[in-house]
């Protein structure tokens, strides 16, 4: 019976081999989307776990300023031994990140960041290079850096290749790639250094050789989350009243859940469900296959039965069947989905703080994969051939197909009076008799809709978002100062040099407390920290979109503080209202002038407040800017901006000057498109539906096709045409996308709201913008179009020859 039953299954598969090609290209299809994206996921969080030791990570990052003055690593030292004596220390380590500009062989110059540790490379615990995939660690007064593999990646470097930096004579020999997963931040570009700008060199050889003035962070790691924010406060004023540092930012960390791999669980495990829906959905189409091979088979289960067939014999067929379907689609979807998981993981690896080296291959996204392949089909084809051992042999053998109740239902009847086109009433009147396989098709094209939809509004949602975080932003260049600098005399050198700057304006930012705060953003969640603009009221660099009080419009010298809508939410504050700001230990009280509409928690006030109340002032007390923002004249491009950048950064850097620059229309467009990347994977898993929705679709209707074979004899015979046989079936797949976007609108709110939730972005207002909407109904009337084409065109070609012939 064994070779009996293996025989039937490939003759039964082999017959029709149309539908058995569209079943196994819709498991392909989810196959290949779950196995891309368990398997990236998995390369990814391997790869994280392997470079980010939880061990590592530190409670509290603080970055730092100094006034001026060259502190010694001797120094250095002290202070963080002083710093390991608050309550819960266990470790103290600093970093020095500057930006530097380099050259290799060419007059031009590059800009990039110097990183150096307060500890030799071997002995750093907190936050260190991770591995040493080439070479090794620079030795310390022989002009030796190592670079991140990122930056040789992007600038071509290899072990021996030597690099001339900008105010040192030395050639620097690159002796390593190094891969620094952690979170790093700059102080001066209050921004995360990309790694492929990151140089790495001994502390001693970044001071004695370059000039750098002292540490920009430190780190620290406390015994408990809970005694690392109870010590922040006292960490902050000791850093400000007790050592040349000026505190700036700070950033706390739970490194048992920390920042880097908490958003990356986030975003992975929301597409490894997406991959999973599209497996699951391609199942529906098994389901329908099924039920139309048990539906034309009847007689010969009838037939199989009265020759001996037990219920298992008729078990093993159908589910042998949905198995061959299974394990065929799924050795295709896994092949192809290999290299291309190994591909998305090399290119998401750089946003995800890691680097992935090589081809590699997860055997757990495969396995994953291969399992959902073999086990949906399965579970799909359960009920189609639990019904088919029901079916008796009398049953089987009197089957006329046509049952007596056909078209005499109530709604059958409805359907033939409605006052639609006669093609139309035809369309929907098949639709409804072959409700239960188009019941599965049509919600395989429902979540595809709803999931394309929401993917959409989200989209447009996050493009809102991302244009409300710069509303405000007038200028185009920032300048972030070295320790120290004087701001006015280089303002007064740029003003005097560059025809094209219609302004230049001083600044200061730095994380204030906040009595009664408590902050839920991911970088500083648990603290009473905020991030604080100090701006120059008088200048155009700023305008604020104000949702209430009038901030310093009327009045540039007005003490006060204008707050971020959501902060004030936070704190249930309004105009007129008062706020406490802790900075540097010290408490001081100021008016709320202002609500801004701002999607962060942030406040704005006054530089020269801020850097004084910082303690950020030169020997006679006047408070120091560390940002120049610059408005040129005109509406400049993003390549505009950077000819100006490089004519101010060669000018500075002849007269023996360095800062870091930001191109701000960059600046934006690039946190666009890292938002947009959102957007773009979640409409990758959408498309990955949509294609196994509109495959069931062709499916269906080519099974529908095979079975009405005498209406369309009957339909020629009577003198229809090809077209109007093609537009019977083609009617039928447009008015099964409508009703199938009819059901999507709703559903795609609440893709939209939950898709809004695990993103990474606090404050996040989800909209659903109408013409959603429209775009919905087109794409899918379009994509139900296309998958009816190719079976009503084969309607179209039957004639009565050929049916006969069948018959």
């Amino acid at each position: 019976m064994l070779h009996t039953r293996s025989r039937k299954i490939l003759r039964d598969i082999l017959a029709r081999k149309g539908r058995a090609f569209l079943v196994i290209l819709s498991i392909m299809i989810g196959v290949f989307g779950v196995t891309v994206m368990f398997s990236a996921t998995d390369i990814i969080n391997r790869q994280l776990e392997a470079d980010v030791r939880p061990e590592a990570i530190s409670n509290i990052h603080l970055y730092l300023m100094s006034t001026g003055r060259t502190i010694t690593p001797a120094e250095n030292q002290r202070i963080l031994a002083q710093l390991q004596t608050l309550p819960g220390v266990v470790d103290a380590e600093g970093q020095a990140v500057y930006p530097v500009s380099w050259t290799q062989g060419s007059p031009d110059a590059t800009d990039s960041f110097i990183v150096a540790f307060s500890e030799p490379f071997e002995q750093v615990n907190l936050e260190g290079i991770s591995r040493i995939p080439e070479g090794r660690y620079p030795v310390s007064g022989q002009h030796e850096i190592a670079v991140e593999q990122h930056f040789a990646a992007k600038y071509a470097i290899k072990i021996g290749d030597k690099l001339t930096f900008t105010g040192s004579d030395a050639a620097w020999k690159v002796v390593g790639l190094v891969v620094h997963p952690y979170f790093t931040i700059a102080p001066a570009i209050q921004d995360q250094i990309p790694q492929e700008e990151a140089i790495y060199i001994h502390y001693e050889d970044a001071q004695n050789e370059l000039g750098i003035p002292g540490l920009s962070a430190v780190h620290l790691r406390f015994a408990t989350p809970d005694t690392a924010k109870k010590g922040l406060d006292p960490l902050v004023e000791i850093l400000s009243q007790q050592t040349p540092y000026v505190p700036l930012f700070t950033f706390l960390d739970n490194p048992d859940d920390n920042f880097i791999t908490g958003i990356i669980a986030d975003v992975t495990g929301t597409l490894n469900m997406l991959g999973i829906m599209a497996v699951i959905v391609s199942g529906f189409l098994v389901t329908n296959v099924m039920n139309t091979i048990i539906v034309e088979q009847r007689k010969q289960i009838g037939m199989l039965k009265s020759l001996g067939a037990t219920a298992k014999d008729t078990i093993l067929i159908y589910t042998g069947i949905a198995l061959i379907y299974g394990l065929v689609g799924s050795a295709l979807g896994v092949a192809l989905a290999i290299p291309a998981a190994a591909l998305m993981a090399q290119s998401v690896g750089s946003a995800a703080f890691t680097y992935i080296d090589g081809f590699k291959i997860s055997l757990m996204g495969i396995g994953i994969g291969f399992a959902l392949g073999l086990l949906v089909p399965v579970v799909a084809a359960f009920f189609p051939v639990m019904s088919s051992i029901r079916v008796t042999i009398l049953e089987a053998i009197t089957d006329f197909g046509i049952a007596s109740s056909w078209g005499k239902s109530r709604i059958s009847r409805w359907i033939g009076g409605l006052p639609l086109p006669r093609l139309m009433v035809q369309a929907l009147s098949n639709i409804y008799q072959k409700k239960g396989r188009l019941t599965l098709t049509g919600l395989t094209l429902t979540l595809a809709a709803a999931a394309f939809m929401g993917v959409s509004a989200v989209t447009q949602t996050l493009d809102s978002f991302v244009e409300g975080l710069f509303t405000s932003i007038k200028y185009e260049l920032i300048l972030s100062l070295q320790d120290g600098q004087n701001h006015e005399a280089l303002i007064a050198l740029l003003s005097e040099n560059f025809a094209d700057i219609e302004g230049v304006y001083p600044g200061y930012s730095a994380s204030v407390g906040i009595r009664g705060y408590e902050s839920t953003d991911p970088l500083t969640e648990g603290s009473n920290q905020v991030s604080a603009d100090g701006i120059d009221p008088a200048n155009p660099a700023f305008a604020f979109n104000l949702r209430e009080g009038s901030a310093w419009n009327a009045d540039p010298t007005r003490r006060g503080v204008v707050i971020s809508r959501s902060l004030a939410e936070n704190l249930d504050k309004t105009v007129g209202d008062s706020l406490t700001l802790t900075i540097s230990g010290q408490d001081y009280d100021y008016e709320i002038i202002g609500v801004d509409n701002y999607a962060y928690d942030a406040l704005y006030m006054n530089w020269r407040d801020l850097a004084s109340l910082a303690g950020y002032v030169d020997a006679n007390g006047v408070p120091l800017a560390s940002t120049l923002y610059v408005d040129f004249k005109g509406d400049l491009s993003i390549k505009a901006v950077d000819d100006q950048k490089e004519r101010i950064a060669t000018f500075l850097r002849d007269r023996g000057m360095q800062v870091t620059f930001t191109n701000q229309p960059r600046a934006e467009q690039n946190q666009t498109q890292q938002i947009s990347l959102f957007g773009v994977v979640f409409n990758m898993a959408s498309g990955v539906m949509a294609a196994v929705g509109a495959v069931g679709l062709m499916a269906a209707l080519s099974m529908a096709v095979f079975e009405r074979q005498k209406e369309i004899g009957i339909m020629r015979s009577v003198g229809a045409g090809s077209f109007s046989i093609l537009s019977q079936f083609l009617t039928e797949g447009v008015l099964i996308g409508a009703l199938a976007w009819i059901g999507a609108a709703p559903l795609s709110v609440v893709v939209g709201l939950g898709l809004t939730q695990i993103l990474p972005f606090d404050y996040l207002d989800f909209s659903y913008p109408p013409e959603v909407l429209g775009v919905g109904l087109v794409s899918i009337l379009l994509l139900a179009g296309l998958a009816s084409l190719l079976p009503a065109v084969a309607a179209s070609r039957k004639t009565v020859a050929d049916i006969l012939r069948y018959q």
